[in-house]
């Protein structure tokens, strides 16, 4: 077994916990959480309640509860089950032996635990799992024995007083039950969409309460007579059935055994590992950690329709279930790589938010699609003016992030740009992805200023992917990435025909984009190398390491950037800015610009977001920064293991699995240490850290799977399939069959 810390370890596979403590269950909720995509399940045990963040959360049920924050609810918990003697749970009792598991590669969450009672201990084994086979299935099974006669009541029901960050959405719940099990169905509260819930359990004395319904069943336990009983849930929603009640009903009647439910989960896990399972030789911990960070990344992502992957997944209602420029950045470049067709299904998630991000323009006074900052499923902007407090004053900051943060929408555009590329799915341009390119390029159009006196078109006031400055001029990532996406989108004109020709641009607009593209102002490298991060940055109070800026802190909780944050009128970032651009677009700047850039800005850097640490262990390692490289990969694999960042910020709570960075952590390894780019077919420039001897990597690459073998020293190819493969290693072209193996040197 290996240490990880916190009281986890783990073993092959398995996430293991061998100490248990209320204060933490937040985030162990959130770190054995069972998912699927559809769902999500914290990782809480069957007796756990709205006090101990018990959730599942289900994609496509936003709603707002509060009249301010839209976000995917919590729905009953069909899986709740407890043990009482004389009406008081046995679990109010001391622990011990106390043991936690979650196998990453079943996605199968169990608890052993021994109870005292008086002079009678009562050992329980937990287990469940959200069925990757059938995403609307949770099962839990459970045996209880006792060294000594007891008698127990146990309680199995579906509970709807559930744990919500903002809100109740479950408004007019009702109950009922038959032979088969206990059923619930729920309004939701602005939306007014129905949910419902059944459960196959035992169905004995049943006891209805007026946010839950139960069954008692009475147990004698001796030494020689253990118990065990199977509880299974499912779940639906009106998007998905006209009548959500009558479907679980039915649905009840048809299911399979625990056993076989099971079988089929696991096989399917099995089948959904095989594109995504990135092994590292050499560091056992690091190996686990990348696993664990993919397994998060995996059941984040729907794949069952065209929904968004949220900041923090499904893992708890932070960031609203909706996507942000994360999942296009950071989550996509590994289904790029590794499961093209989940790409896609994120890009037309897009393309069906088009409406709400033309919406929002119009709003705003421009044209196009600006897309949201907060995207949940229909594009309407749900980020909210105001979101921190000032600690100093009590009064609420307006942040801008709504309205500043217009590279999501070019960012939109680099990633349809990037998929077409990669994958030559000239289809998907010509139904979907041109459409949007147009719309995006007419954002930028009704955006951008012209600047006579100096001849050129400008981006101003925006904010980068820094948060703390806002109200800035010309971030050069923003603006090098508008150009990029205006550029290719006036090429793909010339090469492809719309589906839809009423969308192509009109005679004047595309004078005008040509314009755009030929006089926007692209910042440029100065006389010490430096690409500026916007207009006046070079200015600011420097502050090296930026760290030191908060020695200047009044309050411990200060928000730190705009308006009158500590960080405004300084050089100190909250997270890759100019080195983000150097991370999407390094074809743009020689590897002398970048190195020197990236060792000017990263110690101005807080590395305050999720985002940081993989963006600057990409950008490290391709550049050959191997030590610097892991260091910020290190980081990044343990945000969450170890729950380095904060839950709470400002007053909002943030806690959950940070999704993007579960993604990026699979992307380092392929694109930063592998070396892996596609440019007109496959690139591999490896620099591994020395910890490491080797990765594994499969590649989807020209239609099927590849799997690649990385040393110090060598390239090989392992899979079996037939036929050459073409790649670039460091420059040099090479054909590459099964078996095959090329010695390269590092070029650093």
């Amino acid at each position: 077994m290996h240490t990880l810390g916190n009281h986890l370890n783990f073993e092959q596979t398995t996430l293991i916990k061998t100490q248990y403590d209320l204060k933490h269950a937040i985030n162990d909720g959130s770190l054995f959480l069972m998912g699927n995509g559809y769902l999500g399940m914290r990782g809480t045990f069957m007796e756990a309640k709205k006090a101990d963040y018990a959730g599942i959360i289900v994609t496509d049920t936003w709603d707002n509860a509060d009249g301010k924050w839209e976000e995917l609810s919590t729905v009953m918990n069909g899986l709740f089950a407890d043990l009482k003697i004389d009406g008081r749970s046995i679990f109010e009792r001391p622990w011990t032996d106390f043991k936690r598991t979650l196998d990453l590669t079943t996605g199968i969450t169990t608890r052993d635990v021994t109870i005292q009672l008086d002079d009678v201990n009562v050992n329980i084994k937990e287990e469940k799992f959200a069925s990757m086979d059938d995403h609307h299935v949770i099962g839990m099974r459970v045996s209880i024995t006792a060294d000594g006669p007891v008698d127990l009541a146990l309680i199995q029901g579906i509970d709807a007083d559930v744990w919500s960050l903002n809100g109740t959405h479950l408004k007019e719940v009702s109950f009922d039950s038959n032979d088969l099990g206990l059923y619930s169905q729920a309004r939701l509260s602005s939306a007014q969409d129905i949910i419902a819930v059944a459960t196959q359990c035992n169905v004995h004395e049943i006891g209805k309460q007026p946010l839950s319904i139960t069954s008692k069943t009475h147990i004698s336990l001796h030494p020689d007579t253990p118990y065990a009983w199977e509880q299974i849930m499912v779940v639906t929603s009106s998007h998905e059935t006209k009548d959500p009640t009558l479907w679980v009903q039915k649905k009840l009647e048809d299911l399979a055994p625990y056993d076989s439910l099971k079988t089929a989960s696991i096989k399917a896990w099995k089948e959904k590992w095989v594109p995504f399972d990135v092994r590292i030789k050499g560091d056992d911990t690091d190996d686990f950690a990348l696993k664990f960070n993919t397994y998060h990344a995996l059941i984040a992502t729907p794949t069952h329709k065209p929904l968004p992957i949220g900041a923090r997944g499904l893992s708890a209602q932070s960031y609203q279930g909706a996507a942000f420029w994360d999942q296009e950045i950071y989550n996509m470049p590994m289904y790029l790589y590794a499961q093209p067709d989940v790409a896609k299904n994120l890009l037309l998630y897009r393309y069906h938010t088009l409406d709400g991000a033309r919406e929002k323009a119009k709003k705003h006074g421009y044209e196009g699609a600006f897309y949201a900052w907060i995207s949940g499923k229909t594009g309407k902007e749900l980020c909210p003016d105001f979101f921190f407090k000032d600690v100093l004053s009590g009064r609420p900051i307006r942040n801008h992030f709504n309205l500043w943060q217009i590279h999501i929408s070019f960012d939109v555009g680099f990633a349809v740009l990037r998929y077409v590329k990669q994958h030559q799915d000239e289809a998907f341009m010509r139904d979907y992805g041109l459409e949007m390119l147009i719309e995006i390029s007419r954002f930028l159009a009704s955006r951008v200023a012209f600047i006579p006196h100096r001849d050129r078109y400008e981006i101003i006031r925006v904010q980068g992917p820094d948060e703390y400055h806002e109200n800035v001029d010309n971030n050069a990532f923003t603006n090098y990435q508008a150009h990029y996406v205006l550029k290719e989108t006036l090429q793909a004109l010339d090469e492809y025909t719309p589906k839809n020709p009423a969308i192509l641009p009109r005679d004047d607009e595309l004078e005008l984009w040509q314009s755009i593209d030929a006089k926007l102002y692209l910042p440029k490298v100065n006389e010490a190398g430096l690409l500026e991060q916007f207009d006046g940055y070079f200015d600011l109070e420097s502050i090296v390491p930026a760290h030191k800026v908060t020695e200047r802190l009044i309050d411990p909780e200060e928000y730190y950037g705009y308006p009158n944050g500590i960080t405004v009128f300084t050089q100190c970032l909250k997270q890759a800015d100019t080195v983000q651009l150097f991370s999407v677009h390094p074809e743009l700047f020689d590897e002398e610009v970048q190195r020197t850039n990236y060792h000017y800005y990263e110690p101005r850097t807080l590395h305050f977001s999720s985002l940081s640490p993989t963006t600057h262990a990409l950008v490290a390692a391709r550049l050959g920064l191997v030590d610097e490289a892991y260091k910020h990969m290190k980081k990044a694999l343990f945000i969450d293991l170890l729950n380095t960042n904060e839950a709470v910020s400002g007053g909002t709570f943030i806690g959950g699995m940070h999704t993007a960075n579960n993604g990026a952590s699979w992307a380092v390894v392929a694109e930063g240490f592998a070396g892996v780019a596609y440019d007109d077919g496959l690139v591999m420039n490896p620099h591994l850290p020395n910890a490491w001897e080797s990765i594994t990597l499969p590649l989807y690459i020209n239609g099927a799977l590849r799997t690649f073998e990385i040393t110090h020293k060598t390239i090989e190819r392992t899979d079996e399939s037939s036929g050459p493969i073409a790649i670039r290693i460091q420059g040099t072209p090479h054909t590459l069959n099964s078996g095959e193996k090329i010695t390269y040197t590092h070029s650093s």
